[in-house]
């Protein structure tokens, strides 16, 4: 490494430390430095499904809330490359997520909203036939499956037997368990007092 190069590092380790020292100025300079590779990432990944709902800001203002949060971590990082591929791989997996999310649930299916002025759906509006379809059915499946895997086998067959139609009662009762469990466990599971 020349002398430039380790002039570099130095500026770069000196900037992490005030940064992690809270010092608002590192902050901005932080900012100001990498803030444009968080954006053009954010950019390359955003699809026509996001970008009538969000800005590419909207994404590097989440990304550096991360990182300021967690600024304590920031030693890890030992040149300024480290840490652009962090940020960069950071802004790529929050789209991602966003896009997952808007895409697979229920809840924001403002997505597949159409503008009603449009000449494209003027007049060629239909009401969507409430019953699943076998693409929600299997995408209902694989969440099902994904939250049966993700926990330990005696909760596990709390989830089955619930899904089956069992009371919190008769399930604590086949489990021999406490009742007063099962119902905390699925209550914090579905975030609703079971029956």
């Amino acid at each position: 490494m020349g002398e430039q190069g380790a002039s570099k590092t130095a500026d770069f380790s000196d900037l992490m430390r005030r940064v992690r020292e809270g010092s608002e100025e590192a902050a901005w300079e932080l900012v100001h430095s990498y803030g444009e590779d968080i954006r053009q990432a954010v950019r390359r990944r955003m699809t026509h499904r996001l970008r009538p709902i969000f800005d590419s800001l909207d994404f590097v203002q989440v990304v550096w809330k991360s990182v300021f949060q967690a600024r304590d971590r920031l030693d890890r990082f030992q040149d300024p490359h480290e840490l652009v591929k962090y940020l960069v791989g950071m802004a790529r997996h929050k789209v991602c997520n966003e896009l997952r999310c808007r895409t697979m649930t229920v809840k924001h299916a403002r997505v597949r909203e159409q503008s009603l002025h449009s000449p494209r759906t003027r007049g060629q509006l239909e009401v969507r036939d409430p019953r699943s379809g076998p693409i929600d059915a299997a995408i209902a499946r694989e969440r099902w499956n994904r939250l049966l895997e993700s926990q330990p086998p005696h909760y596990r067959r709390i989830l089955e037997l619930r899904a089956q139609g069992n009371t919190c009662e008769s399930i604590a009762e086949t489990l021999d368990m406490d009742e007063s469990t099962v119902r905390r466990f699925l209550k914090k599971m579905f975030k609703k007092p079971p029956v």
